[in-house]
C-alpha cells in the first residue's frame, strides 16, 4: 500500500475545513438575508394594512357593502395584492384578487379568534405556483386608536380592545420580487463561495507545500543517510518548529559524519601504521636475524665478532627509537595525551634548547646562532613539547649541515604570537618532495643509512605538536641553498 504524502493530507485537511466553513457561512448568510428581506416585506405589508384598514373601517361600520366592494377591488388592483374583508363573526364579506381557498390559504378558527381579540397574524404561505406573505389584522370602530406594538411584525400582539373590533382585514402579497432577490443573493453567495474555494485551494496548496516541502526534503536526506551518504544536509531555514527540526537533523548529521570521519581516519592511520612499521622494521630485523644466524653457525671470526655486535646494537637502538617515536606520534594524533600548557618565556626556551645542542654542534663542526629581534610575548605552550619541536628541527639541520656551516635560530613577535625560524646551509629539499616531508617515514635522501637520516618520524611529530598548540609550520628550500623551517605559535592571553 502506497503511503499517503504529508502534502496530500495537509491539502485535503485545508480543503475540508474550507468547505465546511464556506458551507456554514453561506447557509447562515442566505438565512439571514432571507430573514432580512422578509422582515422588510412584513413591515411594509403591516404599514400598508393599516392604511387600507383606515379606508375600509368606515364602510364596514356603516354596512355599506357596495362601496366596500368597490373600494376593496380598487385597493387590491392598485396595490397588486389579494385583499378580503370579514365581519366580526369571521365570515368573508368581500374579497378581491382571489378567494383565500384558491390561494391555498386556510385560516384556522383559532387564528380568526386571535385576530378578533385585537391581535395580528403575519405568516408566509407557499404552495405549487405561489409564494406570498399573508397578514391579517382587526378592523375597529371608526375613531378608535388601538395601542401599537412594534416589537415584532411576525409575532403579532394585543393592542386593541376586542369590544371595538368590527371585523378583520386580510392581505396576501406575492413574494415574487423577494424570491427573485433571494435567488440573486443565493447565486452571488454561491459564486463568492466558489471563488473563496478556489482561493482556499491556492492558499492551501501554498501552505501545504511550504510545510510538506522541508519534511519531504528531510525524508530524502534520511534516505541518503541510510545509503551511507553523509554529505547531504537539509537546506530549509526558518524560525518555526520545522526549521528547528531541520537544524537538529543537520546537527545530528554533523555529529554522525564527524564520528564516521574520525573512525575512517583512525582505520586509515592504523593501516598506515601497520604498513609503515612492517616496512621500517623489515630491514633492521632482517639484518639482526642474518647476523645472529651467522653467529650461531660459527661463521663469524672471533676478531670480527665485536664489530658485528656493534652493528646489531645500532639496529636495536634504532628500533627502540622507532617504537618510541611511533607511540609518541600515535598518542599525539589520537589525542591520548593532554598538553600541559602554561605561560612561558620563548627566548628562555630557545636558549635552553640551543645550549643542550651546542655539544652536538661542536662535534659536527657546525655553529649554532640564536637571534631574537625584539622582546617576545609569553607563549602558552607545553614546555616539554616545545623542546621536542626545537630539538627535532635543530638536530635535523645538524644532520644535513656541512662541516663549517651555520644553523640560525631566529624569533620575532607578530600576528598575536611568535614566529620561529630554523635555517641551515645543507643541500636543500627538492620542490617536488617538500609536500611529503611531513609524512611518516618519508626520507628525502633514500641513499643515506638509518643512522644518518633517522627513522623519518620527526617532522610528522613536529607538525602535530605545533598544530595541537593552535599554530602552523611551513618549509622553504632550494636545492643547494639550504632549508628554513618556519612555525608560528599563539601568545598567552594577557592577564
Amino acid at each position: 500500500m502506497k503511503p499517503r504524502r504529508v502534502f496530500a493530507r495537509l491539502l485535503l485537511s485545508y480543503l475540508a475545513i474550507t468547505l465546511v466553513v464556506l458551507a456554514a457561512v453561506s447557509l447562515i448568510f442566505v438565512r439571514l438575508m432571507h430573514r432580512y428581506f422578509f422582515n422588510v416585506e412584513g413591515v411594509h405589508l403591516t404599514m400598508r394594512s393599516e392604511r387600507i384598514a383606515a379606508l375600509v373601517e368606515e364602510h364596514l361600520y356603516r354596512g355599506d357593502l357596495q362601496e366596500l366592494s368597490t373600494l376593496v377591488e380598487t385597493l387590491a388592483f392598485s396595490n397588486d395584492i389579494y385583499l378580503w374583508v370579514t365581519d366580526k363573526e369571521g365570515k368573508v364579506l368581500e374579497f378581491a384578487g382571489s378567494n383565500p381557498e384558491r390561494l391555498g390559504l386556510r385560516v384556522e378558527q383559532h387564528e380568526i379568534e386571535h385576530v378578533l381579540a385585537g391581535n395580528v397574524i403575519t405568516k408566509q404561505i407557499t404552495g405549487p405556483g405561489y409564494n406570498s406573505l399573508f397578514h391579517m389584522a382587526p378592523l375597529y370602530v371608526p375613531g378608535y386608536e388601538p395601542q401599537e406594538n412594534w416589537d415584532s411584525w411576525e409575532a403579532g400582539g394585543a393592542g386593541g380592545d376586542p369590544s371595538q373590533v368590527i371585523g378583520t382585514l386580510a392581505i396576501s402579497s406575492p413574494l415574487g420580487s423577494v424570491t427573485g432577490i433571494m435567488g440573486v443573493v443565493t447565486r452571488l453567495g454561491m459564486m463568492a463561495a466558489l471563488g473563496g474555494l478556489f482561493l482556499a485551494v491556492g492558499i492551501g496548496y501554498t501552505l501545504s507545500r511550504k510545510i510538506a516541502s522541508p519534511l519531504e526534503e528531510m525524508s530524502a536526506v534520511a534516505m541518503e543517510l541510510s545509503r551511507g551518504n553523509y554529505n547531504v544536509r537539509v537546506n530549509h531555514r526558518s524560525d518555526d518548529e520545522v526549521g528547528r527540526l531541520a537544524e537538529t537533523l543537520n546537527f545530528a548529521i554533523d555529529k554522525v559524519s564527524g564520528a564516521m570521519r574520525e573512525q575512517q581516519q583512525t582505520l586509515k592511520l592504523q593501516r598506515e601504521l601497520i604498513s609503515d612499521i612492517s616496512h621500517e622494521f623489515r630491514a633492521p630485523l632482517t639484518t639482526l636475524q642474518g647476523f645472529l644466524e651467522l653467529m650461531l653457525r660459527g661463521k663469524i671470526p672471533e676478531a670480527e665478532r665485536e664489530r658485528y655486535l656493534e652493528m646489531m646494537h645500532r639496529d636495536t637502538v634504532y628500533l627502540g627509537g622507532l617504537v618510541r617515536d611511533l607511540i609518541d606520534l600515535e598518542n599525539l594524533e589520537m589525542r591520548r595525551e593532554t598538553l600541559e600548557r602554561r605561560p612561558a618565556d620563548g627566548e628562555e626556551l630557545l636558549a635552553a634548547c640551543l645550549e643542550n645542542l651546542q655539544l652536538k654542534g661542536v662535534e659536527k663542526g657546525v655553529k649554532l646562532e640564536l637571534q631574537v629581534e625584539e622582546k617576545l610575548p609569553l607563549l602558552m605552550v607545553d614546555e616539554r613539547r616545545f623542546y621536542q619541536v626545537m630539538i627535532n628541527l635543530v638536530e635535523n639541520a645538524l644532520r644535513f649541515s656541512p662541516r663549517g656551516g651555520t644553523i640560525r635560530v631566529r624569533a620575532h613577535p607578530g600576528e598575536g604570537g611568535v614566529f620561529f625560524y630554523v635555517s641551515d646551509e645543507g643541500p636543500g629539499i627538492p620542490k617536488e618532495e617538500q609536500p611529503f616531508i611531513w609524512n611518516r617515514f618519508y626520507k628525502v635522501d633514500k641513499a643515506r643509512s638509518r643512522q644518518e637520516t633517522g627513522c623519518g618520524l620527526g617532522l610528522a611529530i613536529v607538525r602535530r605538536i605545533v598544530e595541537l598548540h593552535g599554530g602552523w609550520i611551513t618549509v622553504e628550500s632550494e636545492p643547494g641553498c639550504g632549508t628554513t623551517f618556519t612555525f608560528w605559535l599563539p601568545a598567552a592571553p594577557e592577564q
